[in-house]
């Protein structure tokens, strides 16, 4: 596996965003998801993005497609995980890295879909999503601030202290870490911390930058 982007649920429109170009964060164009309810806004870095999702139509997010993925109840629930983890595998094999169903979005090709893992219904646990091999970075971006270039490492902290089979898994991937018996927050390391500064976000956003 190797991590491909990772999000943040917030409110709708995602104001919230403008607390990282402030920070000195490049944005990106956001993004329509037909048929899944969200729309989000995008911050991109040179191996991975950040997403900030929102619900753009209750109704179609509870009731389409993505329903199983369970985002109204997410976001509108204070006990649950706002966080999603998003990884690629290396290969084209068919054999998912950890238990899960199957999500063909709309904005898909017809033979396409994300592998969502089995704790989606886990609310204070991250989603936990496999993308399909080869699916094709948004072109076009802004490149990313210097300072802001390469993503070290992602850590999420959560409730639980027994964390499910698929959490497990998913954070043995390479820049991914868990902190078990926390309250729910992301940190985000940049270029290896070489500056020696941090900005902790809270609480608009249960996100601390390292950089």
């Amino acid at each position: 596996m190797e991590l491909d982007h990772f999000f943040i649920l917030t409110e709708p429109g995602a104001p919230q965003a403008a607390l990282l170009s402030e920070i000195g964060l490049i944005e990106g164009t956001p993004n329509d998801h037909p048929g899944q309810g969200t729309a989000n806004r995008r911050f991109f870095f040179s191996d991975a993005a950040l997403e900030f999702l929102y619900v753009r139509d209750a109704v179609e997010a509870r009731e389409g497609p993505a329903r199983r993925l369970r985002i109204v109840e997410r976001e509108t629930s204070a006990s649950a995980s706002p966080f999603g983890l998003v990884v690629k595998t290396a290969s084209r094999s068919t054999d998912a890295p950890f238990r899960g169903w199957r999500y063909y979005p709309d904005y898909f090709g017809a033979d396409q879909y994300f592998h969502i893992g089995e704790n989606s219904d886990l609310l204070e646990e991250p989603l936990c999503i496999c993308a399909p091999f080869g699916a094709s970075s948004p072109t076009g971006q802004p490149p990313p601030a210097d300072t802001f270039s390469g993503v070290t490492e992602v850590r999420i902290s959560v409730p639980v202290i027994q964390p499910s089979s698929v959490l497990e898994t998913i954070a043995q991937c390479e820049r991914i870490s868990l902190r078990l018996g926390e309250p729910h927050r992301m940190e985000i390391v940049f270029n290896d911390k070489k500056q020696g500064q941090f900005r902790d976000l809270e609480p608009e956003l249960p996100l601390v930058l390292r950089w």
